[in-house]
């Protein structure tokens, strides 16, 4: 290597291998210190305005660069980087980016693994060497130095290591993805065009710390740019608050940097404090002194009656910071909220008052791009959904995320637990007994690596308000390390809590956390902390950093998790898995589908356990998502004797931002609607008269009442729905049968007809095997008893397809048919034991009833589902009166409406990643397909789709679905529910299965539309 440059004069690691490889304690080399997110601006407007992009002192190097790939470090260019070598041939590539995405290698889904294990059997800290991907990067830029100036070189993301070039000089080297690093480059650049030459590796040692669940990928993945500052300068700043009684105190730590070589005494540093219309609150100033490398001044805004910060209501102010120096002026800014966060009592209190965290994790990402170049638009409209689903807190699921995301936070009001760059999944197993080989454990030679990545994650997102906890990483178990990172935190911060799950895992290192932080306990083991707690006292304020695992069709039981947040103060909420959906765009044989584990032929894989989302990878709102958004509402209604009561939950916000409205509706039919007042202050409860009368209503009545938005907020518009409860009045009576008529029989079947009807049972199989309406074949097949549901990613996770087996595909062994003067009556003898009885009875006006009845055999296992599934032609579209307009199930539908819903058939099949059991209508009353017209006798749910359970259990993705002529509806008795404390043990709730130890019995009656 050429390493001439002046100031850094490059030393190779002692023990003979390069920095990226068994060199844990070398992590960085000539990076400037990290500090905050800031730009220099040379003029106060541009500072207020703070588009750090817009700064005329910052040049941009995102674009196009020269590209080479090697798919083995021995394998590189080692003379890539100096100013004669010619490029020409070489390719070009985006840069942000993945290679993956870009035509260069493979993108490569593991959960816990690590990817490189069937290639090489490594140990920490050695990197692999037999398949290590490295990217040599090549640009030019044009500068114009400015005498007095320093120019330093930003570096916002590149996974996992790289070294950089300037002019052929080597400048330095970083690890650490996803936090900045910065190198001062005054020194290096030339007026005129600089080559800037940066060497990335797939891979290094510290890899071994970033064995997070997602998409192995690398490169330059966030942007890259040139900025330049005075000599002497504001390098960082730290804004801190305080609150006593009506007054804020901000204090602001501010560090200068002097690069010039001669001591300075006559700057000038001063700030200001704008509120959301620019005019300014407070200011304050300060002469420094003689300055020499560095110095650290403090400036402090005192502030009457101040608006305090909080997810509810983000007020924000403007800082704006000017240094002085022989008559030039530059500015920085900061938008700064005023709030206070901390223990108090016990409890985790902002502004006072007990938080309860609505919270998801956030992996970054898109399908298009990865973790890269994800956009300003991307990050807003996810904060925008999550608002707008009632979320109020977001942990940087496990690594710090871009620096704009908080931004966001900070002005939409969502609460962060910032991550530290930290997950060792992968060297540990749970329930291991002591550290074993665990890393990071207590082994020192890590240390240093770990905190750095505390320092430059702290030092880059300190002045975010939204920032409430820093979380010391993820699934790394314990051990002294943590001791360390949790004493960093505290010594630098006291406005904020530190948070670390793995505690849980190793208590040796208990004091590693401020909460107590589980993943995946189930609700009444949850339920048992808070009883412990209040018999014994002294426990930590308990959260769940991850629950709720949203893979597929999941979610089930959420409310119980959310219940217990408002019953016991101990329990201040949870963090649902996760955000969204990781999977990428794939073509295969010109059809486009969202890839996922094992699709682009990477080993070890963990196949589509990357898909766990509540919104999908392309950004639509799963089913799942509603139910979050009732369970996380603000706002509890009751309904007693005429009454409504509703319950304000915000902390701080009143409901006049809200209005309320009713609706009734009696057989889904609106017959009064109107609108009321919220008035309840925070935590109050207020009772408000409604013109609806139990008495006149008729049929099944429905009221609903819901909170809109009574004005534009920063996140929805005018008449959003914030909040709604509904309750069922009345229920209409089962409608009179007509008059039976008589079947006739032959040898082969029974025939009933009337009204145009004509129904055939079989006397081989006891079904229904043909239906017709003025000689119009109704079904495609027979109407048989079904007992099973394509299985969710929750089913197969605990095993409950070999469980159930007996229940897929049950013989038929033996069959009685018996005609009586008004109905069919088959008794099917299944080969598990159990006995199915259905019975047919058709009416004068065309009316077929059909029952059934279902007798377990002894000592069989749950049922998935019990109830009848008919296929008929095709058909356009369904309306079904029941609750919708999303799929609903019995341990997820409290979001559901009821009313008359229409949809097309294959507008039912949510968007899951791989197809499942999907799309069903809980409380189902009536169903419209077509020519027929099928009215519930007795308690229902029911779904229709274009395909069959067993069509969408076999598909791996969504374009393997056939091609449909058919509709299938399943009629339902019942189906259990999906469950979704996790994905990979936990059953359903024992409350929401089908046992085998009773009868099961439905009734409906199929009619046409014209009958």
């Amino acid at each position: 290597m050429d390493t001439t440059k002046k100031a850094f004069a490059y030393t190779p690691p002692a023990n003979g291998y390069p920095e990226w490889n068994n060199n844990p304690e070398t992590f960085q080399l000539n990076r400037e210190m990290a500090h905050a997110t800031m730009m220099p601006y040379p003029e106060r407007d541009l500072a207020v305005e703070g588009d750090r992009e817009a700064s005329p002192f910052r040049t941009s190097l995102d674009g196009e660069w020269r590209f080479r790939f090697a798919e083995r470090p021995e394998e590189r260019d080692v003379d890539f980087y100096k100013t004669d070598r010619d490029m020409s041939s070489w390719d070009t590539i985006q840069v942000p980016s993945h290679w993956q995405l870009q035509g260069w290698d493979y993108p490569h889904y593991t959960n816990t693994r690590y990817p490189w294990e069937e290639r090489e059997d490594i140990k920490p800290p050695f990197a692999p060497t037999v398949y290590n991907p490295v990217g040599q990067y090549v640009r030019t830029v044009d500068v114009a130095l400015v005498e007095g100036e320093r120019y330093l070189l930003h570096f916002e993301g590149v996974e996992s290591a790289f070294y950089l070039w300037i002019n052929g000089v080597l400048v330095g080297y970083s690890e650490d993805t996803f936090t900045p690093a910065e190198f001062d480059v005054t020194d290096v650049l030339k007026n005129g065009e600089n080559r800037i030459a940066v060497e990335v590796y797939r891979w290094c040692d510290a890899s071994w710390l970033e064995d997070q669940d997602f998409w192995r990928m690398s490169g330059i993945f966030r942007s890259v740019f040139l900025y330049r500052r005075p000599d002497v300068a504001i390098r960082d700043f730290f804004v801190r608050s305080r609150v006593d009684s009506a007054k804020a105190t901000l204090t602001v730590n501010v560090s200068l940097a002097n690069d010039s070589g001669k001591a300075v005494s006559d700057m000038h540093l001063s700030g200001e404090l704008l509120d959301d219309h620019g005019r300014t609150v407070a200011d304050a100033h300060t002469a420094p002194g003689e300055i020499g490398d560095y110095s650290d001044e403090t400036l402090t805004f005192t502030l009457q009656e101040p608006k305090l910060w909080s997810a509810e209501e983000p007020n924000l102010y403007t800082l704006v910071l000017k240094s002085e120096l022989h008559g030039r002026e530059v500015y920085v800014s900061a938008k700064t909220g005023i709030r206070t966060f901390g223990m108090e009592d016990g409890l985790m209190k902002i502004n006072g008052k007990r938080i309860v965290f609505k919270g998801v994790n956030r992996h970054e990402f898109s399908p298009e791009t990865g973790r890269a170049a994800i956009t300003k638009d991307e990050m807003r409209e996810d904060i925008l959904k999550m608002k707008q689903h009632n979320i109020n807190a977001v942990r940087t699921s496990h690594y710090p995320n871009h620096p704009y995301l908080y931004e966001l936070c900070d002005e939409y009001g969502l609460y962060v637990i910032d991550e530290v760059n930290l997950e060792t999944h992968g060297t540990w197993v749970y329930g291991q007994e002591g550290l074993q080989e665990t890393v990071p454990g207590d082994k020192p030679e890590w240390t240093a690596n770990l905190l750095d990545r505390c320092a430059s994650m702290f030092e880059r997102d300190k002045n975010h308000p939204s920032i409430v906890m820093w979380s010391l990483g993820n699934e790394s178990f314990g051990g002294t390390n943590f001791l360390e990172m949790h004493r960093f935190f505290k010594e630098r911060d006291e406005t904020r809590l530190v948070h670390y799950e793995g505690v849980f895992h190793y208590r040796e290192t208990d004091e590693a956390s401020d909460v107590e932080s589980t993943m995946y306990i189930p609700p009444h083991k949850v339920e048992e902390y808070a009883l412990d707690a209040e018999k014994n006292g002294g426990a930590k304020p308990y959260i769940l950093c991850e629950y709720a695992h949203v893979m597929g069709n999941s979610l089930g039981n959420f409310y119980q998790y959310t219940d217990l947040f408002q019953k016991y103060d101990i329990l201040q909420g949870g963090f649902i898995w996760d955000w969204r959906d990781q999977a990428l765009w794939k073509e295969e044989n010109g059809t486009r589908f969202l890839a996922y584990g094992g699709d682009f032929g990477e080993s070890p894989h963990d196949g589509n356990f990357s898909g766990n989302g509540l919104i999908t990878a392309d950004g639509k709102l799963t089913p799942q998502i509603k139910e979050v958004k009732h369970c996380y509402q603000y706002i509890d209604f009751d309904w007693e004797n005429g009454t409504l009561s509703v319950t304000n939950n915000y902390l701080f916000r009143d409901l006049g931002f809200l209005e309320g409205r009713f609706e009734l509706r009696c057989d889904g039919e609106l017959t009064a609607t109107g609108s009321f007042p919220l008035l309840a202050a925070p935590g109050e409860r207020e009772t408000i008269p409604l013109p609806v009368s139990e008495k006149s209503a008729s049929g099944t009545a429905v009221l609903t009442v819901s909170a809109v938005l009574a004005a534009d907020e920063a996140w929805a518009e005018e008449g959003f729905e914030a909040a709604s409860a509904e309750w069922t009045l009345s229920e209409a009576s089962i409608p009179e049968k007509a008059d039976p008529v008589t079947p006739y029989a032959d040898e082969k079947q029974v025939v009933l007809k009337a009204g145009g009807t004509e129904a055939v049972v079989s006397k081989a199989s006891g079904l229904l095997i043909s239906l017709t309406v003025n000689g119009i074949e109704q079904l495609m097949e027979p109407l048989k008893p079904t007992f099973w549901r394509a299985m969710t990613d929750n089913d197969r996770g605990c095993k409950l397809p070999e469980r159930t087996a007996v229940w897929q595909n049950p013989q038929v062994q033996h069959v009685k048919v018996t005609v009586d003067e008004v109905a069919v009556s088959a008794v099917l003898e299944l080969d598990n034991g159990s006995r199915v009885t259905l019975c047919y009875e058709l009416g004068t006006e065309g009316g077929l009833d059909v029952s059934m009845t279902l007798q377990p055999g002894a000592g069989l296992p749950e049922l998935p589902a019990v109830g009848l599934e008919l296929q008929m032609s095709a058909a356009d579209s369904f309306s079904w009166f029941g609750l919708g307009p999303h799929e609903t199930y019995r341990d997820r539908k409290l979001s559901g409406r009821t009313g008359i819903w229409q949809a097309a058939p294959e507008d039912r099949l949510a968007p899951y990643l791989k197809p499942q059991e999907c799309g069903n209508i809980a409380d189902l009353k009536q169903l419209k397909v077509g020519s027929l017209d099928i009215q519930a006798l007795t308690s229902s749910e029911g779904s229709v789709l274009p395909w069959s359970p067993a069509e969408l259990e076999a598909a791996t993705h969504v374009h393997k679905l056939p091609e449909s002529d058919k509709t299938v509806i399943r009629l339902l008795a019942g189906q259990m529910g999906v469950g979704g404390d996790d994905s990979w043990g936990q059953e359903t709730h024992g409350e929401f299965k089908l046992f085998a130890d009773r009868d099961y019995h439905a009734a409906w009656r199929l009619r046409t539309v014209q009958n």
